[in-house]
């Protein structure tokens, strides 16, 4: 009986050993962390011998935040990991001139990688010590590394920007503009004034632009405009105000429109965008001094007119709006929006006429109004059935001013057929 109880206390201790975790840990010591100068050693190791350099890096980069380590050990880890970088585009460069297959996304990847390590560890070193003194021990050495690297730099966000790969390209033209501007490199005027940062700018924005980053897009745009030929600063000045839309920037997006009617008069985008924005703001008076300004500018135009017609449609003037509309057809004969604005002008004055229109049939003043009434909707008439003819499909239209039209005119087999399709609606 003594036997088989201690053999049970045996299995019980090993079931508590093999299938609770916690039991076994009970007494295990904890995990020493591993020290800073072991994995500085191993990342040098891993230079020499050209092997292991990406797990020693990312084992680096994995205690940089850790409480042991000083402002120096930091400095000294983004350092570290920028040569390891450097042993692996090298190992990549020598495939290259060996005639052997090479990776080239990663030849250009470590190149960034070294511009940002190398950048971290000098934004480390620019932090004041107790004293508030900052020293610098690697931004010599750093400087000297990224110049010879950095314009392979730009040719990496090309190489992903020629292969539609935008977000990849990004980053690239990113850090040769950033690390221009920043005061890593304050000293070399040949890099703060590079010609080419204007071209990269261009680069820059149209990554992101394509790759749908509307801020990151914003970044340098500006920069791009300025240093780009007209046919380019126009699309760029529409990706911005696109942007910024996005953005839901409504006051920026609409004072980029205003910029945009100004400096590039012939391109529309701008003066319709524009345009919506009175409609909508009920601005009308501002929509019919823009129209004025382009006609100045840039000469007659059918879609200038039209833009006046809608301001005067919308304020009521049909008189104004009559004359605006016929101006736009003058210069384009099929412009169905304003038939439409003349027709619906037309219409408009012949229901407000009707109200006061005199129907005393003793009264001389009758046939006289009853004249000028059915005028004006004969007037309205043709414009409407133009608008029919040009946009068969848009009954939404112009049914209905044709329902009223007949109505008023006595047409019946028209009315009928207005009345039909309404009905269908």
């Amino acid at each position: 009986m003594r036997r088989f109880s201690s053999v049970l206390i045996f299995v019980v201790i090993c079931q508590c050993s093999m299938f609770n975790p916690q039991c076994s840990m009970l007494n295990a010591a904890p995990t020493k962390p591993v020290k800073y100068k072991t994995l500085l050693s191993e990342a040098k190791a891993a230079i020499k011998s050209g092997k292991n350099q990406a797990n020693a890096e990312q084992n680096l980069l994995a205690i940089i935040n850790r409480e042991d380590i000083t402002k120096e050990r930091r400095a000294e880890i983004y350092y570290m990991s920028e040569e390891l970088e450097r042993s692996l585009n090298e190992a990549e460069n020598l495939k290259f001139y060996l005639g052997k297959s090479y990776d080239t996304v990663r030849f250009f990847s470590t190149i960034l990688h070294m511009h940002e390590h190398l950048m971290a560890c000098d934004s480390v070193e620019q932090i004041p010590d107790e004293k508030g003194v900052v020293k610098y021990k690697y931004r010599s050495k750093g400087r000297e590394i990224l110049k010879q690297y950095r314009a392979n730099l730009l040719n990496g966000g090309k190489y992903m920007l020629k292969r539609s790969r935008y977000a990849e390209a990004y980053p690239y033209f990113d850090m040769y503009l950033k690390s221009a501007e920043s005061a890593f490199f304050e000293d070399y005027p040949s890099i703060r004034h590079d010609t080419l940062l204007y071209r990269t700018s261009l680069w820059a924005t149209l990554s992101a632009y394509n790759n749908n980053s509307p801020s990151e897009a914003l970044k340098y745009i500006d920069k791009a405009i300025s240093g780009s030929e007209l046919s380019a600063r126009v699309s760029l000045q529409e990706y911005k105000v696109r942007c910024l839309a996005a953005l839901g920037d409504e006051d920026a997006r609409v004072e980029n429109l205003i910029v945009g009617t100004q400096l590039y008069p012939q391109h529309n985008y701008f003066f319709l965008h524009l345009m919506d924005v009175y409609t909508e703001r009920k601005q009308y008076d501002d929509g019919i001094a823009l129209c004025d300004t382009m006609i100045s500018q840039v000469g007659d135009s059918a879609i200038y007119w039209y833009g006046k017609s809608r301001m005067y449609i919308a304020k009521q003037e049909y008189d104004s709006c009559i004359v605006a509309s016929e101006k736009a057809l003058e210069l384009d004969p099929m412009m169905d929006g304003a038939y439409y604005d003349k027709g619906m002008s037309y219409l408009n004055k012949a229901l407000i006429f009707s109200e006061t229109v005199c129907n005393d049939i003793r009264n001389p003043k009758c046939k006289a109004d009853r004249a000028k009434l059915m005028e004006l909707y004969r007037c309205a008439q043709k414009p409407m059935e133009k608008v029919r003819e040009l946009c068969p499909y848009d009954s939404g239209r112009w049914a209905s001013p044709l329902y009223r039209i007949y109505l008023n005119l006595n047409m019946g087999k028209e009315f009928a057929e207005m009345e039909k399709i309404l009905n269908s609606q």
